[in-house]
């Protein structure tokens, strides 16, 4: 059926009947707006967008994917403040020539990546498009007990960790722009293809060390990036050691493949959702204990220091990056 005979009311009871009650205290889909109980510590929002050929394409990505993405990607950033998310509200600009199974597809993703953290769509907006769907997703959370963790904070001598693999993401994408689709030919190609098309927010992660961290951000935009905005404040820099990142073999053989590099993929590439931290020398060990109680590994690759430069080392020695990310939605 397409959506313009499914019609808007049909839309709506279709996102409503996916998910679970909302809980007490709580109102969500079905009144003039949602009703969110007080939090003493208030609420982190989030919000962000994927469009249609921008964000994802219906050649590369199966609608249940295109859902479970969005939900990580605005996840992400509460999990990069140290939260929990707690509620969602989705607009979505849809085709009326567009088939409701493929929009039904796509909410089941959604719901399907919010269910284990007991997250509730609780409102938002449907509207006609002319000929692309796009989807934005505005995500509450609850900041950890501590209130939340800010970019801002980094100290020097505080020691950078990420989390999972960098790069990976990139890969992926790799493979799609040169028609290698899901699931890919071998094991490796899936392992980069889920990173792309299925990012996965480091909820847990955040939650657990975020009472032993100075400063944290996700990786959405390279890792060149995130580190140059963890030491935009308070007069400080840092010292990445390049051959620390960790690159999974995986990706190097992707880079090698297409002529590039894993290193590059990790530094320039995004989208890989991954933790940045700042953490003091004193608290490494509970941070990497916490992480260990998530399943999640994390990697030492570098420390904060009171000059107001990055360097990035190899070895030791100095190496230069470039100023931008390989991707940027208004240099297009």
């Amino acid at each position: 059926m397409q959506v313009k005979r499914l019609g808007e009311r049909g839309l709506i009871a279709m996102i409503h009947r996916m998910q679970s009650a909302p809980p007490p205290g709580m109102v969500g889909i079905g009144d003039d707006a949602a009703v969110l109980p007080a939090q003493q510590r208030g609420w982190l929002i989030s919000q962000d967008m994927l469009v249609e050929d921008i964000h994802f394409r219906w050649d590369w990505s199966a609608p249940e994917q295109v859902g479970v993405k969005a939900a990580h990607v605005n996840m992400s950033d509460i999990a990069a403040m140290g939260g929990r998310p707690r509620a969602a509200l989705t607009s979505v600009a849809v085709p009326g020539s567009l088939s409701s199974e493929v929009l039904e597809s796509l909410y089941r993703g959604l719901t399907r990546a919010f269910d284990p953290f007991g997250v509730v769509i609780v409102g938002g907006d449907t509207v006609g498009a002319v000929d692309k769907l796009v989807l934005d997703v505005t995500i509450l959370g609850e900041p950890g007990p501590g209130g939340p963790v800010m970019r801002q904070g980094a100290r020097p001598g505080d020691r950078l960790l990420v989390s999972g693999r960098l790069g990976a993401s990139y890969a992926g994408y790799m493979l799609l722009s040169h028609g290698i689709g899901w699931p890919g030919t071998d094991i490796d190609d899936r392992s980069v293809l889920t990173a792309h098309l299925e990012p996965q927010a480091r909820v847990e992660l955040g939650l657990a060390v975020a009472p032993f961290v100075h400063a944290m951000t996700d990786v959405s935009d390279g890792l060149v990036d995130e580190v140059r905005e963890l030491t935009r404040f308070g007069s400080v820099g840092a010292d990445v050691w390049l051959e620390r990142l960790p690159i999974c073999p995986a990706t190097r053989r992707v880079g090698e493949h297409f002529g590039g590099d894993g290193r590059d993929y990790a530094l320039y590439g995004g989208e890989d959702y991954e933790l940045l931290m700042a953490v003091p020398p004193s608290h490494l060990q509970a941070v990497q204990e916490a992480a260990e109680a998530t399943a999640i590994p994390l990697t030492e690759i570098g420390a904060i220091t009171d000059r107001r430069q990055i360097r990035w080392l190899d070895d030791g020695n100095p190496v230069a990056v470039k100023d931008v990310a390989f991707f940027d939605h208004f240099s297009r």
